[in-house]
Formats: C-alpha cells, structure tokens, sequence
C-alpha cells in the first residue's frame, strides 16, 4: 500500500474543496500531522543545542569576567578539563545522538578559547589570523568524525576568517576610508572586506566550493548531508560576497575606491543567480535558496534604479512602485513553484 503524503493531500483537498476543519482530518487520518513524540523530540534537539550554546558562552563570560583573578594555570586547567569532559560525553552519548552532537560542538568551541586563552598569556605575538588556521586544523578530525553541518558550519566559519585575516594583515593592508570601517564594529568591518574583489573572489570560490561539495555528496543519498543548514548559510555567505562588491561598484564607480572594483563580481553574481534559479528549481527544490537568489536579484535591480534615477519629486515614488512590483512579482513567482513542487 503506498503511503500517503503531503502532496496527495493537498491535491484531494483542491479537488473536493475541503474547508479548513476538513483538510485537517484529513492530515490527521494520513498520519501527516505531527505527533507528540516527535514534537517533544524536536523541542528536546532544540534545547539541548540552545543549553550547549549557553555553556560556552558562559564560559567564554567567566573567563572574561575573571581574568585578572585567575592564575594562567587555573584557566588552562578549566578549559582543557571542558574539552575533555565534553569529549568524553559526546563518546558516551555516540556522536550521532543529539547530546553527542552539542558536547563535540561545545569541545570544538573551546578549542579556540584556549588558544585565545595561550595567546593572552604567553603573548605569542602570532598574527590574529594563525588563531583561526591553528583552530581549524585541530578540530578537523572531530569535524570530519561528528558528521553534523554544526561543525562542518564552524569550519566554513574559521577558514573565512582566516582568509580575510591574512589577505588585509599580511597581503593588502586596507587604506583609506575602508581602514576606518573597523571603528564601527566587527560586523560593519567583516561586511567592509569585499571592498576589494580580489578578497571577494577568493571567499566566493571558498564558500561556493563548499557549496557544491556539500550538494554533490548530498545527491549520492548520505543520510547526514541531507541537512540544509549548512548549504544554505554558506551559500548566503557566498552570495553576499558577490552581491556586496556588485553594490559597491554600482553605488561608488565614480570614487576612488573604483580601483579596487571590477567586472568579475558582477558577472559571478549573474552565474550565481542563474545557477541557483536552475538548479534549486529542477533539480533539488529548496525555496530558501530560491528567495534568496530573488533578494539578491531586487537589491542589484533596485541599486542600478536608485543609481540612475531621474532627478525630481517623483523619482521616490517610481522607486517605490518599483519595489513593490519587484517584490510582489518574485512572491508570485516563488508561490507557484512551491505549489508545483507540492504537486510533483
């Protein structure tokens, strides 16, 4: 007997006009409506991540907070006993299971506290970006042994700064006004990087890899990779590193800083666009891929707009009209695909 789904459902409900009341028996007597176990199964995988999380950052707070009053042996023995305690928690809980999972996250997080922690106190005088490559190469063996996109996802994150870290502190030293984007926070700086679309390829090339790796194991049917956190944030970041210098050079061609800018991120923000319409459309449906792809797409249309808008009282308007069309027009759009995808 074939089971029923999601899409059979909907498409009885289309046809016989079911009301709402109606359509959820209908779930409910396929078996399709979440039951209580799984419910507090999702809630127990949710808290225990957010606890893990909270851990950390606990300790990261105390060791801020206390670090005048510790002696450095004490905070080198706390931190490695952390990470001992949760290694061995994650291998008594099997790293597949949820508590193995957030114990081996929590032990590679501590990893970089204790080196920030050997830094401080021995003053290595090691530039910032050796940190983040001495972190990553020794929590890679756990990375590739837990099988989560949590670790994979934490990698991803230390590589790029790695990259950013060494191409503007050894490579390129950033001048003129980008330098003084670093006063307005690590965010606006870490944003302020794809400044230079040389450093943006590069990171482009880093995270869309990854990307590509990731959906390439993931269509051979391995059971861990089919998560979506992982494609989907890093494949933010990789838009993002396109997008970004494309805005700039759109906003700022007539400045000086048009030096550092170039055709190459426009076209690859065009190839990025295109390939995530087609693939994510035809061959592994994601709808957050998709929106994403389509923001992008307005913020570059909207910028050329705004770019070369007619000067006058009306021009505000026009933009605006604009916007609204733009975004009504790809809600449409991503409304029927979603249908079709249901259908299918």
């Amino acid at each position: 007997m074939t089971r029923a789904t999601h899409a059979a459902v909907d498409g009885l409900a289309t046809a016989l006009a079911l009301d709402e009341a109606a359509y959820r028996r209908a779930v409910d007597l396929a078996g399709l409506a979440p039951d209580r176990a799984a419910f507090l199964r999702n809630l127990d995988r949710f808290l225990m991540a957010v606890g893990a999380m909270l851990i950390v950052a606990g300790v990261a707070a105390f060791f801020a907070w206390n670090w005048a009053g510790l002696h450095h042996m004490a905070k080198f023995a706390l931190l490695q006993g952390g990470i001992v305690g949760a290694v061995i928690l994650a291998w008594r809980l099997e790293p597949d299971s949820a508590g193995g999972r957030a114990a081996l996250f929590a032990a590679a997080f501590l990893v970089g506290v204790l080196l920030a922690v050997f830094g401080q106190v021995y003053q290595t005088g090691a530039d910032p970006y050796g940190l983040f490559v001495a972190w990553a190469l020794l929590i890679l063996p756990w990375v590739i042994v837990g099988r989560q996109a949590g670790l994979w996802l934490l990698l991803q994150v230390l590589l790029n700064l790695a990259l950013i870290l060494y191409w503007i502190q050894v490579l390129y030293p950033p001048e003129g006004w980008w330098q003084l984007s670093q006063l307005l926070g690590p965010l606006v700086w870490l944003g302020s990087t794809v400044m230079d679309w040389r450093l943006a390829s590069l990171l482009f090339v880093l995270n869309a890899g990854a990307v590509v790796a990731w959906e390439l194991a993931a269509a051979r049917g391995v059971p861990w990779l089919q998560s979506r956190v992982y494609p989907r944030l890093t494949g933010l970041i990789a838009l993002y590193t396109v997008l970004g210098p494309t805005l700039v050079m759109i906003f700022v061609a007539s400045l000086d800083e048009q030096a550092q800018l170039a055709i190459v991120s426009p076209a690859l923000f065009v190839a990025v666009f295109a390939a995530t319409l087609w693939y994510y459309q035809y061959r592994r449906f994601d709808l957050f891929m998709l929106t994403m792809a389509m923001f992008g797409g307005i913020l570059v249309i909207m910028a050329l707009a705004i770019r070369h808008a007619f000067e006058g009282y009306g021009s505000p308007l026009l933009l605006a009209a604009l916007l609204i069309g733009l975004v009504g027009g790809a809600a449409f759009w991503l409304r029927a695909i979603a249908q079709r995808a249901r259908a299918a």
